[in-house]
């Protein structure tokens, strides 16, 4: 058994059939292949959003931030600089958080 199969075994006694309705659904290689870069900053971002608050919330306000940061399209972000990351912290319904807004632009 490997180290953490123990909690995996754990979760179906207490789940049993429905654990699958909780475990996210992995992609083949293929569809990991086919992502785009901006689907991925999407998603380390939507992440870092997560950290600390409350996830509802989070996902609640992502398709702004999908907006603001036009598709997280990483040349754009990338580019963002403290002034301009500052002005989209003035959108009503973004999370006002320097740090994360930070860790945008560096990943």
């Amino acid at each position: 058994m490997k180290d953490f199969d123990w909690i995996y075994h754990r979760a179906l006694e207490l789940k049993g059939s429905e654990l699958d309705d909780f475990l996210p659904q992995v992609k083949t290689e293929k569809q990991l292949l086919e992502s785009s870069s901006a689907e991925y900053l999407s998603l380390i971002s939507l992440r870092i959003f997560r950290a600390g608050l409350r996830h509802s919330v989070v996902d609640s306000k992502w398709p702004i931030f999908d907006k603001v940061f036009k598709g997280f399209s990483p040349i754009y972000v990338a580019n963002l600089s403290d002034e301009a990351l500052e002005a989209h912290m003035l959108q009503p319904s973004l999370i006002k958080h320097w740090g994360k807004m930070k860790a945008l632009r560096h990943n």
